[in-house]
């Protein structure tokens, strides 16, 4: 049974999708938890849901293309709970905030919000972290990156490179932090059935993932979570620097030997069985 009981968790991005998801499960196993997050409504929903359920959290308004947010969630994590134990590097920043595109569309100002938005907010939640877990004798992080990082996706070229630079960081903290007792390791989604994905992504998209999972569903923010979890606890304790695809095995398969032999099978994913509405 993983417990994190005494245990002081900050989860940046973690008003809503994947975030929300751990933050919960991170209290629900006796953490008490930091949101750290730009959307202070869904944030204080959360917080509220969770106190209503006697546990406990705590929330402080960060926007990651800030150092001094960063820091400051940390530094109100050791204040408010008296130390800090977890990190869950989740925050990213949108594609209306920091637009994408192929590279010779590409502009050094897109380039650059969407590398600090991902990339440079991630080493900076480390950055501030490790000090305060040192004094606690170790901690763990997690970084959340993407499969874009191991497959192009043409038109997000600063997101996917932002997020492979997520894994050499990953690996990097964990090999110069281990003797400190300090874990990284990162968490590769592919698509995940978030709030936000079910209202933007049009229909032909979801199918388009669905058509291509191996698994006959798509992930839910709470599976995300639970490796999320998982790699935090004490269970993953001879586990850094690596990274963990949770996309159901898109990456794992050649996309036209699986769409023949689904076809030769007549199978059809039936998107209605995925509850994506």
């Amino acid at each position: 049974m993983i417990s994190f009981k005494d245990k002081v968790a900050v989860v940046t991005g973690g008003a809503a999708g994947i975030g929300a998801a751990t933050a919960r499960k991170f209290a629900e196993l006796g953490a008490a938890v930091v949101i750290a997050d730009v959307d202070a409504e869904a944030a204080t929903a959360l917080i509220e849901a969770l106190k209503g359920e006697g546990l406990e959290a705590s929330f402080v308004q960060t926007d990651v293309l800030f150092d001094e947010d960063i820091e400051a969630a940390m530094e109100h994590a050791v204040s408010t709970y008296g130390g800090l134990d977890i990190l869950h590097n989740n925050a990213g920043i949108p594609r209306t905030r920091a637009p994408d595109a192929e590279v010779v569309d590409m502009t050094a100002q897109m380039w650059r919000m969407t590398l600090d938005g991902h990339l440079t907010s991630t080493m900076l939640g480390c950055k501030y972290a490790i000090p305060h877990m040192r004094l606690r004798g170790g901690g763990a992080i997690v970084n959340t990156s993407s499969g874009g990082a191991l497959a192009a996706t043409v038109d997000l070229t600063a997101y996917s490179a932002a997020k492979a630079g997520v894994h050499a960081l990953t690996r990097e903290v964990a090999v110069a932090y281990g003797r400190d007792n300090i874990r990284c390791n990162a968490v590769v989604p592919g698509a995940v059935l978030t709030a936000r994905g079910r209202a933007t992504l049009p229909p032909e998209i979801l199918q388009m993932f669905a058509d291509e999972t191996p698994l006959p569903y798509l992930a839910e923010p709470e599976d995300i979570a639970n490796i999320a979890v998982y790699l935090a606890s004490d269970h993953a304790r001879m586990i850094t620097g690596q990274a963990i695809l949770a996309d159901g095995g898109m990456l794992s398969k050649l996309p036209y030997w699986s769409w023949k032999l689904r076809a030769l099978r007549g199978e059809e994913f039936d998107l209605n069985a995925a509850d994506i509405s």
